[in-house]
């Protein structure tokens, strides 16, 4: 995982972009103490950005895929955003990366001013069977999203498909 981050007024790091590979998911790994004081620290706009009511501290890329990195992987996210259309998107991403794939996305953040709450999330990714590196060629990772309640993400690919997609990326076949 590589994060792009800015310094704030206040000395901390604020993300405004980064690029993961998601080859594994860790789904029953716990939350330090500290990641969850992280995310109330974000929810807050850690210090340099104005908030929303009704904002969390989410993460740019998911605890589930790199574990805990602490502030420099969080940004305030409007709470719907952050658990409905964000939320299924990255369980995709997991679904791909169980069912033979890989994954590697690009976010961008744009805010009005660096420091400030993104207003704007932009994802770009591909997908690649993991055993042969072979790209899934019509797999589309690619969206743009305000942070705010009235975003909705609909779920593209499930496990029958993803597991055809591999197996045809197997066979020379993508």
């Amino acid at each position: 995982m590589t994060l792009i981050t800015a310094v704030g007024e206040n000395g901390l790091e604020v993300p405004v972009g980064g690029k993961v590979v998601i080859g594994e998911v860790f789904d029953r790994v716990d939350r330090p103490s500290a990641e969850v004081s992280a995310q109330r620290i974000a929810a807050s706009g850690q210090g340099v950005q104005e908030v929303f009511e009704g904002d969390q501290g989410g993460h740019v890329f998911g605890f589930r895929f790199v574990l805990a990195q602490g502030l420099r992987n969080m940004f305030a996210q409007d709470g719907h955003f952050n658990m409905v259309p964000y939320r299924v998107m990255e369980n995709e991403w997991s679904d791909f990366a169980r069912y033979g794939a890989r994954v590697e996305v690009e976010i961008d953040l744009d805010a009005p001013v660096v420091g400030e709450r993104s207003d704007v999330i932009s994802v770009r990714g591909k997908a690649y069977s993991a055993r042969s590196n072979v790209l899934l060629q019509k797999v589309k990772i690619n969206d743009t999203f305000r942070n705010d309640s009235s975003q909705q993400y609909k779920r593209q690919y499930f496990k029958k498909e993803i597991l055809a997609m591999v197996a045809a990326a197997e066979r020379g076949e993508s």
